[in-house]
């Protein structure tokens, strides 16, 4: 495991320095102090993976009636159209999906992911570094960056159509360091996947978690 955190880091402080490099060749102070804060938060968080991730391999995996009462019938008043529990690809790693539709054809998905087991803690370490970073990126269609959304580490990402005024939308969200939610709409605004965050029972996954 330490070999593992070790390699990621180092591939981060890599990746960090030939960024600053390709904006340009003397960064400022704001800058380098910008850099070795964000690398110091992501060097500790690695350090309580490292130290957390004995436990999470151990853990038993949320089971399959579990998770499906975790995915209601309806989210931000679209009703559930389809939903599956597991994944072929990944048989150890316990997960669901489900899709929400509306009558004009926009879409909410919803999915997941336990960190416990083998295949699972070893995904949730590598999030966990990149919720761990504060960040904000914008491009000239939408943007990407770190929020808190009810007390937990989340990701927002904004994506709008050039030629309307649609967009599309997702939320990442870290639950007890082990579990992943991710609700991403198609042509349904941002607003409207946060209220529907705030409909999903995040507390049970972090009372399993515990």
């Amino acid at each position: 495991m330490r070999t593992t955190i070790t390699i990621i880091i180092s591939v981060l402080v890599f990746i960090s320095c030939g960024r600053d490099k390709q904006k340009e060749d003397e960064p400022g102070l704001f800058d380098v102090i910008k850099g070795v804060s964000e690398l110091n938060k992501i060097a500790d968080e690695a350090e309580k993976i490292e130290e957390e991730g004995e436990k999470l391999l151990k853990a038993t995996p949320i089971s399959n009636t579990e998770l499906k009462t975790l995915l209601p019938e309806s989210l931000s008043g679209y009703p559930r159209k389809k939903f599956s529990i597991g994944n072929q690809f990944m048989a150890d790693v316990a997960m669901a999906e489900a899709e929400y539709e509306n009558e004009d054809g926009n879409i909410i998905s919803l999915s997941i992911i336990d960190g416990a087991g083998e295949t699972g803690s070893a995904m949730i370490a590598l999030s966990r570094l990149g919720f761990a970073r504060d960040f904000e990126e914008q491009t000239n269609t939408g943007y990407r960056k770190s929020i808190t959304i009810n007390g937990y580490k989340a990701i927002e990402e904004v994506e709008k159509d050039e030629y309307d005024d649609s967009e599309d939308s997702k939320i990442d969200v870290m639950v007890a360091n082990r579990f992943i939610v991710s609700l991403e709409g198609n042509n349904v605004a941002l607003q409207k996947i946060k209220k529907a965050i705030d409909e999903l029972d995040l507390k049970t996954l972090k009372q399993k978690a515990d």
